[in-house]
Parts: C-alpha cells; structure tokens; sequence
C-alpha cells in the first residue's frame, strides 16, 4: 500500500466521504503545483558607443561614452586599458589616470546588465598624452587659469555651467561663454608665460580647445567674426594680429588669414609676399556638437616658422616657410600670445555666443 492509500484509509475511517477526500485532493493539486520560474535574461546590453576623452593631463584624462540600453536594466560599464579591466562605473565616464607622457593606450569598454549579461566592446579610442605646459578646464568656476582678458566693444568673456547653458557638457560642468552682446565688440583670452618662453627659444607647439557653436553666426560680407588669432607685440608696443582663424561669412567655414589688419612684419607671409593673405578652408564649422581644434605653430620672425590647423583631427591648414612672430628688437614682453576670441560685427544672432572648454598649451597634438 503507498503513502496515498495509506492517507485515504484513514481519512474515510474518521468520517469523511470519498466526494470529501477526493475534492480535497484536487484542490491539492490545483493550488500546491511548483510555481514555473520566469525565463532566465539571456540578452546582453548594447554595445557602448562614442567613446571619447578629455580634460587630459601629462598623467590623467577622462573617458565619455553614450549610454546603452538593455531590456531589463544596465548596471554599469568595465573600461579597459590595452584589454586590462582599469575601472568598473556605473556611469557614462570616468578619470584615468596613471598614465604617461608619450606611450600609446588602447581604450574600450563594455556594458553590464542585471543578470551578468556583458556586451560587445565598444570601437578602440587610440590615446598618447602629450606633454602638457599649461591647461584651463574652467571648474575653478572663473577665469583665474587665464593671464587676462581684453573687451572691446559690446563683448564678454564668462564662465558658467553648461546645464545653464543648456548645453552637453564637455570636461566637467563648467565651460568658457564668449558672447558678443551688441552691434559690434571682442572678447579676447591671453596666457602669456608659456607661449613668451617657447617663441623665444623658438620650440614648436600646440594651442588646442573644444568649441561649441549652439546655432551657425551669420553676418555679411562687410562685417567679419573672428575665433583667434597669433598675436605678437611690434617695435613700437603696439599688439597686432600676425595670423588669424577667421569665419567665412558664405560658408561658416574657416580662412587663415596672415596679416588680418596689414600690421603684420613684412615683407611675409612667404619669402618675396607682402600685404594680407587669405587661405581658406571648404570644411564647415558644425554647430550643435563640441568641436576639437588644434593649431600647430613654429614660432619665428624669419621665414623658417609654421602654422598648421586641425578641426577633429581634419587638417584645414598647413603653411610653412612662413613668418609668425615679429622680430625681438627689445619690445619686451609679450612678445608672442594667442588669443581665445569672440570678436565680431553684424553678428545674427545677437548676442552672439560660442563655448570654449579644455584649452591647452602642449609640445605635441593631444590625440
């Protein structure tokens, strides 16, 4: 006899009824079933995308990526360094840092969900940090990473959060507002102590930042609006434009234009030129989106210098042979700078504003 017949006997044997022991039998069997486990989370997140780096130093940076999504949930993200796991977020970026001037890196990451699913790494982002002399990421709050600031006109240099902008955020959560407020006026940055002792001994450096134009600047072919510019100090004190990276007004592009006020050391830019000179580029500027510019320059008076410009690593310009610096006939200093501008007239809209973020003085290109 089982264990079922055994129950049954004695359940009939105190008096219940066969219809009694049956109900409760199936009821039983409706309400006492192993429950069914829901189906095991077998889909992996998708593959971060937009891997990215800033507010780099001579031994740190940080990396940005675009969220991914999973059916159920991410949890965090794994970052790897030449393919060894350097950092585990739960957010959409983190500091790097232990790196070194000159050596190569090889950066990925990929995205974890709930149930341990990983996804695809995300595409390489090649990295080697340069030798980084100077560096203005702005999360002071203020300008004090600036030597000065130079206003003409109806212009402003400031610096606020990029939530209150209402725009991505770059480096960190403050970023440099350059805005043209009225009919015309210019809003210039200087550092002066690096780029005086590097164009004095004549060493080759880089000027690099990012820019973010919220709408395209438009304005006629009389009027100008001006990014930055080489400048340097003449025999008699007065500061000129050497070389400028200026709007075009037909097609929001850049031209580099030596000589932009005919103040320029002459004769030049060349060797046998004289008077101002206008190299353009067909690339326009993007608006809505932070831009990585880099300007390359060779500082001298004699026709040995040279000027280059990048716009996410595109080359736009590339002169060489040139002048880019007056002459030290005793001056004093500075001799040699470059200014971060917003400089313009008949700008639309009005005022007319761009956001600058990680600006740096380095012996090489950051990417």
């Amino acid at each position: 006899m089982n264990l079922r017949q055994i129950l049954l006997s004695i359940a009939i044997s105190s008096g219940l009824t066969l219809a009694t022991v049956s109900h409760a039998q199936n009821w039983h069997s409706r309400h006492m079933r192993t429950p069914t486990s829901a189906p095991a989370d077998t889909t992996a997140p998708t593959t971060p995308t937009g891997l990215a780096a800033s507010a780099p130093t001579s031994s740190s940076l940080t990396l940005s990526w675009s969220p991914s999504t999973d059916d159920v949930g991410v949890t965090g993200y794994r970052v790897y360094r030449n393919g060894t796991l350097v950092a585990s977020p739960n957010g959409t970026s983190v500091s790097i840092t232990g790196l070194s001037v000159g050596v190569p890196y090889s950066f990925t990451v990929s995205a974890l969900d709930v149930a341990g699913n990983v996804s695809a790494l995300s595409a390489p982002l090649s990295v080697t940090l340069q030798q980084i002399l100077w560096s203005a990421g702005m999360e002071t709050g203020d300008l004090r990473e600036w030597s000065e600031q130079v206003n003409s006109g109806s212009a402003i240099t400031t610096v606020v959060s990029a939530a209150s902008a209402g725009i991505p955020p770059h480096g960190g959560n403050y970023v440099m507002k350059q805005a043209v407020t009225g009919s015309s006026g210019g809003t210039r940055m200087f550092r002066y102590p690096e780029l005086v002792n590097l164009a004095r001994a004549g060493t080759p450096f880089y000027w690099s930042w990012w820019d973010y134009f919220p709408t395209k600047i438009t304005f006629g072919p009389f009027d100008a609006y001006i990014l930055g510019s080489v400048t340097g100090k003449d025999a008699q004190s007065s500061y000129n434009p050497v070389w400028g990276w200026v709007f075009n007004y037909a097609s929001f592009s850049l031209d580099l234009i030596w000589s932009p006020n005919n103040m320029a050391p002459s004769p030049g830019p060349h060797a046998g030129e004289s008077g101002r000179r206008v190299y353009s580029s067909s690339v326009p500027v993007p608006v809505g989106q932070w831009m990585f510019f880099e300007v390359m320059v060779t500082p001298r008076a004699d026709f040995t210098g040279a000027i280059k410009m990048w716009m996410n690593g595109q080359l736009l310009f590339d002169q060489s042979s040139v002048k880019t610096m007056y002459p030290d006939t005793g001056q004093g200093d500075p001799i040699f700078g470059i200014e971060q501008t917003g400089y313009g007239s008949g700008l639309t809209p009005t005022p007319a504003i761009h956001y600058v973020d990680d600006v740096t003085i380095s012996l090489g290109r950051m990417w």
